[in-house]
């Protein structure tokens, strides 16, 4: 798990690195998005062993990732007034993912003090 938050960080510091120009976040969040559904996917199948505070964290972030994406479907105003609003909740989102490994990461921690 360690390394799934080495992972996330270093996508999440490099994609908003390169969202600072328009062609950059094209390219750049729609990654960041992959590596971070693999490692969704990865934590789901550890998702029973983890305490409620991150599975209602995890809940929270979906509902607010579909919430987000109806968002961006309903608007249907300016272009690029679309795509800096689905860039900053993309951004906004990818920081949330990483808080949330980041707590994985801790309780493991935790939980492996205790264990030895």
């Amino acid at each position: 798990m360690t390394n799934l938050y080495a992972i996330n960080s270093w996508a999440f510091i490099i994609c908003v690195l390169i969202s600072f120009t328009i062609y950059g976040a094209i390219i750049a969040l729609p990654i960041l998005g992959i590596i971070q559904i693999i490692i969704s996917v990865k934590v789901i199948f550890n998702f029973n062993q983890l305490p409620k505070s991150i599975k209602t964290l995890g809940a929270i972030y979906l509902f607010s990732v579909v919430i987000a994406l109806i968002v961006v479907k309903i608007i249907v105003l300016n272009q690029l007034l679309i795509f800096f609003i689905w860039s900053l909740m993309a951004i906004i989102l990818a920081g949330f993912h990483l808080a949330i490994t980041r707590l994985i990461i801790n309780y493991n921690t935790k939980l492996s003090q205790i264990i030895e």
